[in-house]
C-alpha cells in the first residue's frame, strides 16, 4: 500500500464530518489504496481538500490495523498511528476495568494519559465516571470525539496529569495510569520500528516515582510492559501479567491498597478469562515426574513471567516434567493459562540423531522455553532440510535433555497416523508448513 508524503493531520472533528465518514466507509471496502486511487478520489471529491482525503485514507488503513486490537470501535473511532501502537487491547481494557470496579467499587476515577480513549471507554462501560487526561492536543480532541456517545460519564481534559488540583484528586476514588515508556521525540530506527522503550521507570512520563507517590494518595492501577521488573513494585502491590490470545501483552501493578503482595497471571482467550496467583502452599506441593504422559502442558508466558508454573501445576494436580517448565498429564487442559500438546513420541536429543529422525518431514516448528537454547538456536543446530511433500512437525525441547514430537490439541484427529506413515516413507503432499508457536 502506498501513500503520498504525510501531511499535517486535520483535526479529529473534521475526520468525523458526515462527508468524511462516508468516504472513510467507502475506502474501507477497497482491497488496496494506491496513489492512483487517491488521485481518483481527489478528482471525484473536489470540495474536500487533498490533505483531508489523504488523512481519511490513512484512517481507513489504520482501521484495518486497529480491528484486531479494539474490535468494532475501529470502524467509527478516530485513530492515530503512534497512539495505536501502544493502545490497550479492548478485551484487556474491559477485564482490567472490571477488576478495578471489583476491588474498588464503581465511582469517579481518572485515566491519566488516555490517548485515543480505549481504557476510558472500558472504565465508563464498567460503571465508572471518568476524568480522562491527555496532554497531546490532537489525541485529546480525538478522545473527545471517540467518547462523545458516553455523555457526562466522561470528561476529557487537555492537560498534564501533574497539573491536576487538590480539588480534582479529592473527588476521585482511584486512578488508572498508562505512562509513556518511549520518548516521543526519539528518532525512529532505520527499519521504521518504534524507538526502544525506556529501561529506567524513572524516565517514564509520568515517572514511576510520581506514580508511587500518587498511590500514597489514592488507589492506583498502572499499566506497564510485560518485561517490568517486579522489584520496582512495593511489597504490598499486586503485579499481574496479562496474556491475550496466547501473547503476553502487558502487566498491571495494583497499588495504594488495591493489592496484597501477590504475583498474578491472567489469560484471556475467546471470551474466557482465567487467573492464577502466588500461593506458597501450591508451590510446595507440586509433584514432579520423569515419565511423560499422553499430553505435554505448556503454561502461558504470563504464568512463567509471574513465576507461577509450580503454583499452576499444584492447583490443578498436574505434575511437572523433570522439574522443568513443562507439565505432563493424562488429559488435555481447557484453560487460557496453558496450551496442550498431544505427545506423539519421544525423539532423539542429540543433534545428529534428531537430524536423521527428521529427514522424512517437512517444515519443523521448534518449541522451547529455555532462553539459552531458543527455537532459532535449535533450528540452526539441527539444520533440517524440509521435504517439499513432507508432513510438517512440531518438536518440543523440554530443557532437560529430552525432546518430543507433538501436535496441538486443536489439531488432534489424524496427525499421529500421518506421522506414522511419514516414518514409513509415505509422507503427505497435502500438508502445508505451519507457523505455530
Amino acid at each position: 500500500m502506498a501513500f503520498d508524503d504525510p501531511a499535517p493531520l486535520p483535526r479529529p472533528s473534521a475526520l468525523q464530518a458526515p462527508q468524511a465518514r462516508h468516504l472513510r466507509a467507502a475506502l474501507a471496502d477497497l482491497s488496496e489504496i494506491t496513489p492512483s486511487s487517491l488521485a481518483a478520489l481527489r478528482r471525484d471529491h473536489p470540495a474536500l481538500s487533498p490533505d483531508l482525503i489523504s488523512a481519511i485514507a490513512t484512517q481507513a488503513r489504520l482501521q484495518t490495523r486497529a480491528a484486531p486490537r479494539i474490535g468494532d470501535l475501529a470502524l467509527t473511532w478516530i485513530l492515530e498511528d503512534a497512539a495505536l501502537q501502544q493502545v490497550t487491547r479492548l478485551d484487556v481494557a474491559r477485564y482490567r476495568a472490571g477488576e478495578l470496579v471489583r476491588r474498588l467499587g464503581a465511582g469517579a476515577v481518572a485515566d491519566l494519559g488516555c490517548g485515543l480513549g480505549v481504557d476510558t471507554f472500558a472504565l465508563a462501560e464498567a460503571g465508572c465516571t471518568v476524568l480522562a487526561v491527555e496532554r497531546d492536543p490532537w489525541r485529546a480532541e480525538a478522545a473527545r470525539v471517540n467518547l462523545a456517545s458516553l455523555g457526562d460519564r466522561v470528561e476529557v481534559r487537555l492537560m498534564d496529569a501533574h497539573d491536576l488540583t487538590d480539588a480534582d484528586w479529592g473527588r476521585l476514588r482511584g486512578a488508572y495510569v498508562d505512562p509513556a515508556r518511549r520518548r516521543g521525540d526519539a528518532p525512529r530506527p532505520r527499519d521504521g520500528s518504534r524507538p526502544r522503550p525506556l529501561a529506567d521507570p524513572q524516565d517514564w512520563e509520568p515517572s514511576w516515582r510520581w506514580i508511587l507517590s500518587l498511590a500514597d494518595r489514592l488507589p492506583v492501577v498502572a499499566k506497564v510492559a510485560p518485561g517490568f521488573d517486579a522489584r520496582h513494585a512495593p511489597t504490598t502491590a499486586d503485579v499481574e501479567w496479562i496474556d491475550h490470545a496466547g501473547e503476553t501483552v502487558e502487566a498491571s501493578v495494583w497499588l495504594g491498597g488495591l493489592g496484597s503482595g501477590q504475583r498474578r497471571a491472567t489469560a484471556l482467550r475467546e471470551g474466557v478469562v482465567d487467573t492464577i496467583e502466588s500461593a506458597a502452599q501450591h508451590a510446595a506441593s507440586a509433584s514432579v515426574t520423569t515419565q511423560v504422559r499422553e499430553w505435554l502442558i505448556e503454561p502461558t508466558p504470563a504464568v512463567r513471567r509471574a513465576g507461577l508454573v509450580s503454583d499452576f501445576a499444584a492447583a490443578r494436580d498436574i505434575p511437572l516434567l523433570d522439574a522443568g517448565g513443562w507439565l505432563t498429564h493424562v488429559h488435555a487442559v481447557t484453560t487460557p493459562l496453558a496450551r496442550s500438546w498431544r505427545v506423539l513420541e519421544e525423539v532423539p536429543w542429540r543433534a545428529k540423531d534428531l537430524r536423521a529422525w527428521l529427514r522424512p518431514y517437512g517444515a519443523v516448528t521448534w518449541k522451547t522455553i529455555d532462553a539459552a537454547l531458543s527455537a532459532d538456536t535449535w533450528d540452526s543446530r539441527i539444520g533440517h532440510s524440509p521435504v517439499r511433500t513432507g508432513v510438517p512437525i512440531t518438536i518440543v525441547i523440554t530443557g532437560q535433555g529430552r525432546a518430543f514430537a507433538v501436535e496441538r490439541k486443536t489439531d488432534a484427529g489424524g496427525l499421529g497416523q500421518v506421522l506414522s506413515d511419514s516414518r514409513d516413507g509415505i509422507g503427505s503432499d497435502s500438508a502445508a508448513p505451519t507457523d505455530e508457536g
